[in-house]
């Protein structure tokens, strides 16, 4: 028996009425889930960025407060130091005042004149104090401008070495000098080079036992010239080199008690070889100790330039 299909295409006619409604509906629900998980992925995302950027902040925050601690921690150091270093010259000064005060203590002309010259000294020595301090305290805040223009190192070299002749012949220490061609000409501020050379060659003499030697040494290195300070003494401990620069900080055991010097030379001769965008360096072994300067030829913009002759 043959099936009546036209009952049949009425029949599938009115079942296929739902199925064909549903296919919009079915897109649209699809459309708005992928719409949901994008604005759920964008939130998640925005949700990350704004997490890592609190996290930026937080540790942003902790290193300020950080750099705020040690800050303030080296501003305690210093006063500590300060006042210790101006402890020992003020108690000398008033001890010896009160003395020479005193009505009825008989003093013998040589016993007088000899803390006259105490007093005289220990004067000098608050004197330096202060001006190292200032000055320190300028370089490392970047006051005042680098005088840059050209000039001979060896000139600088012999000015060192005949301010310090007398000391040198009187303990018989022995003075090399060697220049290298390469590196004799410099564009830098000739006084704060000599003034850092001056630091690191009076920190050697007060380092180095009668009969010692130093040397004072350039040569050229590519694009830097290489000056170097070697002295004889008896060394510092590995475990005191890295604060070599520090202020106040005893790192040669060597170094003579009556020495002059305010304990600040060597810091004010690193901060001289910054401001020049050099570096500055210290190696050290029983019998020798080089402090090591390396600087660009030209090390800051040349105010004028000036043949080495009218240094």
């Amino acid at each position: 028996m043959k099936r009546p299909w036209p009952r049949f295409h009425a029949a599938a006619g009115i079942d296929n009425e739902p199925m064909a409604a549903s296919v919009p509906v079915t897109l649209l629900l699809i459309l708005a889930a992928l719409a949901v998980a994008m604005a759920l992925s964008l939130v998640r995302s925005r949700v990350r960025a704004l997490e890592a950027a609190f996290v930026g902040v937080r540790l942003d925050l902790a290193a300020r407060d950080e750099a705020r601690r040690d800050a303030d921690r080296a501003r305690r150091q210093l006063l500590a130091d300060v006042s210790h270093e101006l402890k020992t010259p003020l108690t000398a000064l008033r001890g010896y005042l009160e003395t020479l005060h005193m009505s009825d203590l008989d003093l013998d002309p040589a016993t007088r004149a000899r803390y006259f010259d105490t007093i005289e000294r220990e004067t000098i020595r608050l004197d330096r104090l202060a001006d190292d301090l200032l000055d320190l305290a300028r370089l490392e805040a970047r006051v005042g401008a680098i005088d840059a223009r050209l000039f001979a190192v060896e000139r600088v070299f012999q000015h060192v070495m005949l301010r310090h002749e007398p000391e040198t012949r009187q303990r018989e220490i022995e003075v090399d000098v060697s220049v290298a061609e390469e590196a004799d000409q410099i564009v830098a501020d000739p006084e704060r080079i000599e003034q850092m050379v001056e630091n690191l060659f009076a920190n050697a003499l007060r380092c180095i036992p009668a009969g010692g030697r130093i040397e004072l040494l350039a040569k050229g290195d590519g694009n830097a010239i290489v000056l170097s300070v070697v002295h004889s003494g008896q060394g510092i401990p590995a475990d005191r080199v890295p604060f070599v620069f520090d202020r106040f900080y005893p790192a040669d055991r060597s170094r003579r008690r009556d020495a002059p010097g305010s304990g600040l030379g060597l810091a004010i001769a690193k901060a001289i070889v910054e401001r020049h965008r050099g570096s500055i360096g210290v190696t050290s072994e029983p019998g020798r100790t080089a402090f090591t300067i390396v600087l660009p030829h030209q090390s800051a913009e040349p105010a004028h330039h000036s043949t080495s002759t009218n240094l």
